[in-house]
């Protein structure tokens, strides 16, 4: 936990939109002095985001009267943009038509929030800011939908935020970063003095990192070795962190990095230690179960699949 933080929880309830999917889930102080991340109910769907009135049913089913709603990466844009030198008044203005250059779409259909980078960025020569971007009308739509039926909408947030919190929460240096493996997929976030300072998402997740794998044969399982293919990927994937990293020292002018935080199923630990080699930097695993308890409604679910909402249970505690 950062140093002299004090942890404050209080019962929040969450809808999670993904690209083929929702989920909806609670969080909240534990009675063993630990916050809880409760999976309430999924549902796969394709592009839920853009059919509210087709979920509603299942939402009223499972939800209270009040939502935070969370986005996944895959639903908005995260842009980069330099600051323009206008007054503080002004400010917000002038950065959205900055975002108007950078989007495929008119900036009256864009929904914009705006995280501005530590002062310290690019050594002070410039400042910088991420551009969260996103078609207004299908959350709109939803929340137009979730009022009808009596719900209220306090939060809109998006998974990258979440992930910093985790980061954010549990580090024990100042630049550091986190990076999340799962199935077919990375992302790197990189922070200085608690701020996002870097974000990438690279296309090498863990079925291309394992070493072993196992596959059906007819009536069989093989288990096949995949040792060099994977060794390939790995260099890959260290040769993507190391670009990162020196982005980090060199054009943001921030220092080295003193820790990575590695998020994913605790049987490939081992990643770790090889990344450590790899790049230099110690890379540790960071373990959701070891400071919370996660909550699954369904016996078949597995809570590694729920990594990216952990974050969630600190937004109150780090706003």
């Amino acid at each position: 936990m950062v140093t002299g933080m004090k942890a404050k929880y209080s019962k929040q309830h969450w809808l999670h939109f993904s690209e083929n999917g929702l989920c909806l889930f609670e969080t909240g102080p534990g009675k063993d002095a630990l916050p809880y991340l409760d999976i309430k109910a999924t549902l796969s769907a394709d592009s839920p985001l853009s059919a509210p009135a087709a979920h509603m049913r299942w939402v009223r089913q499972h939800a209270g009267k009040r939502l935070n709603i969370l986005l996944s990466n895959g639903l908005y844009q995260l842009l980069l943009s330099d600051v323009p030198d206008v007054p503080e008044a002004e400010l917000r203005d002038a950065i959205e038509l900055k975002a108007a250059d950078l989007i495929n779409y008119d900036l009256e259909d864009a929904l914009i929030d705006v995280i501005q980078l530590p002062s310290d960025a690019y050594r002070g020569r410039m400042k910088m800011a991420f551009i969260v971007a996103m078609m207004k009308t299908p959350l709109q739509q939803w929340l137009v939908e979730l009022a009808q039926h009596g719900i209220r909408v306090d939060i809109i947030d998006v998974e990258m935020t979440q992930l910093r919190n985790l980061l954010v929460f549990h580090q024990t240096v100042p630049e550091t970063g986190i990076l999340q493996l799962t199935a077919n997929s990375s992302r790197l976030l990189l922070t200085y003095q608690r701020e996002m300072v870097l974000s990438r998402a690279f296309d090498i997740g863990l079925g291309s990192l394992i070493r072993e794998q196992t596959v059906q044969d007819g009536e069989l399982e093989l288990t096949l070795d995949s040792a060099e293919s994977s060794d390939i990927q790995l260099e890959s994937l260290a040769l993507e962190i190391r670009r990162s990293f020196d982005y980090y020292e060199a054009q943001l002018g921030l220092g080295s990095l003193g820790e990575v935080r590695l998020l994913c199923d605790a049987r490939y630990d081992y990643l770790a230690d090889e990344l450590t080699q790899r790049l230099g930097v110690r890379f540790s695993m960071i373990r959701p179960e070891d400071f919370m308890t996660i909550r699954l409604s369904q016996m078949d679910l597995d809570p590694v699949n729920f990594y990216g909402l952990t974050g969630s249970v600190y937004r109150e505690a780090l706003s």
